[in-house]
Parts: C-alpha cells; structure tokens; sequence
C-alpha cells in the first residue's frame, strides 16, 4: 500500500466503502477503467477509523478493518490510502482538496457517489468538489447508485438488514456472502452431549444476526469449506445470557480449538426457540440439519 504522491497522478475513489456492496463495486470498476484510459494510477482513499463511527461509537460496521483492508487488496487498484480521520477531521474542504488530493496524491481524476460528503462538519458536497475540479485543475465522475428492486443499495440498508437476519437480501445487495472471522474456542460441550458438536467462534465482528442459519465453513484459510449450520443466539433453553456463535459442521468432529475460521451465512433456517426439553431440541437440531441436507442447491 503506497501512500507517496504519484509523478504521473493519480485517479481517486474516495469514501468510507463499509461492506464493499456492489454500488461500491460499481465505483471502483468505474475507478480502474478511467485509470486505464487516462494513464493515470488508480487509487481507494479510505479512513480510519470510519466518520460514521467517529461520531456514532453505537454504530456496528459490516466488515472490520481487517477485512475491510483485505477486500480492498483484491480490487485490483494500483494503491491504496488508509488516511488517519483524526488528521482531516478540522479541516476544510478546500484544505482537504489541497492538501490531500493535489499536493498529497496528484489528483487528475476524482471518482465519488452522488451523496459524497467532505469537509469539517461535512460542509461540502458533490456541487462543492465539482467547483474546486474547475478551480485546481481535476476531472471527476459521479456514479449513480445501483438500484436492487427499486431501492437504492446503501451500507446503511444492509446493516439494517443484517440486523433483521435477512440474509438473502443482505447477500445479494453485498454481491457475496456475508461472512464473518474469528478464532475457535473451548465451550460449554452442549451440542457434544445433544450428538451435534459444534465449533464456538470468538469473533471482532460487531453484526452477529440472531436465529439459526445455513452456512458454509472455513478453517485457518484452507481450501476445503464445509456445509455447516450455525446458531447465534444466548442459549435460551439453557437459561444463557451471553450471545454466542456455534458452529456444527455436516461429517466433521476434529479438535480445532485455537484455529481461525470464516463463517459465511448463506440463508436462515428460523428464529430462536426456547425448548421444553433436551429431547425437543435435539429434534428441532434434527429437522434442522434435514433441512440443510435437502436445501443443498447451488451456492450464492
């Protein structure tokens, strides 16, 4: 990731690109082949930590940072810049159009969203880059949003989707499958005793939709990914408070504790129940993985 201005300059995508769904997609294809054409570098400018957590420490991001770098790393873009937030959070727009984008990077070409903020307070808009392009001399594309059965795709939408674990809808506005990483701890051994062992994963993501769904499985980054099925929920039927992620993959009992693993949700299967009984439960479970077995179509 280089971050050193550019002699021959530079194309720019500029934004918070939480969850990378498909309008930010849009953005960056768009960023490549403008690059392409004019000869220029193409580059993602991007902050940490997000504006929008800056201000609102409630607020929950789709991706963490370290995903979030990692998806930008496979874009394809010549160079990527993580700016400090803390650095511009004062400054002007003009300030910012200077400093950064023309003295810093060598902009020639600015790509953004039709609701680009910038500025301190968020002063200036898309009217107010288009007037500073005229003034110092760089070229800009705005890119419409794309639009999933009339409803404009937003970060915000998803997360609130993902919120309500709707799964489907998040995945097709994400263009992939909503995953999230963590590490494979010691549990309780519940689903041993009820003859479903399941891997607990401790995760840094901050969205973990509740109820029970269809997932596939990754351990430690192998190429091997397993049909899986995952409750995420506080354990009601054993009067549990803290929310956890449990894992039971189809034909798989290895001991894995301390492995990494990805866990992308493909469907949900139900809601959280509370079960009067042991025996209840490990029916539901049984229905449940029926259910999987023969809702084993293709893949997103």
């Amino acid at each position: 990731m280089e971050n050193k201005k550019d002699k021959k300059g530079s194309a720019v995508a500029i934004g918070n690109f939480d969850g990378f769904h498909l309008g930010h997609q849009k953005l960056i294809e768009t960023l490549k082949r403008i690059a392409k054409e004019k000869n220029l570098t193409s580059m993602i400018l991007t902050f940490i930590p997000n504006p929008k957590v800056y201000f609102n420490l409630d607020l929950n991001l789709i991706n963490s940072e370290e995903q979030k770098k990692q998806i930008m790393e496979k874009m394809g873009v010549d160079n990527i810049m993580l700016l400090n937030f803390d650095e511009i959070l004062n400054m002007s727009g003009e300030t910012f159009v200077k400093d950064i984008l023309i003295d810093k990077l060598n902009v020639k070409f600015v790509v953004m969203g039709q609701n680009f903020k910038f500025g301190k307070n968020r002063e200036n808009d898309v009217e107010s880059l288009i007037k500073m392009a005229e003034r110092f001399g760089f070229e800009y594309t705005i890119v419409k949003p794309v639009i999933l059965n009339g409803t404009p795709i937003s970060s915000s939408l998803i997360r609130k989707k993902l919120y309500n674990a709707e799964i489907e809808s998040s995945n097709r506005m994400l263009g992939r499958l909503y995953y999230i990483d963590g590490v494979i701890k010691e549990g309780d051994k519940i689903g041993r005793q009820l003859g479903f062992p399941t891997i607990n994963i401790q995760t840094q993501n901050e969205i973990l939709p509740e109820g029970v769904f269809k997932t596939r499985t990754q351990i430690d980054q192998q190429e091997q990914i397993y049909d899986s099925i995952t409750y995420i929920g506080s354990s009601p039927t054993f009067s549990g408070k803290e929310k956890k992620v449990e894992t039971h993959i189809l034909g798989f009992d290895k001991s894995v504790y301390g492995n990494k693993v990805r866990l992308y949700f493909e469907k949900k299967l139900r809601d959280e129940m509370r079960f009067d009984s042991k025996k209840n439960l490990i029916n539901q479970i049984k229905k449940d993985i029926r259910r999987l077995k023969v809702d084993k179509g293709a893949f997103f």
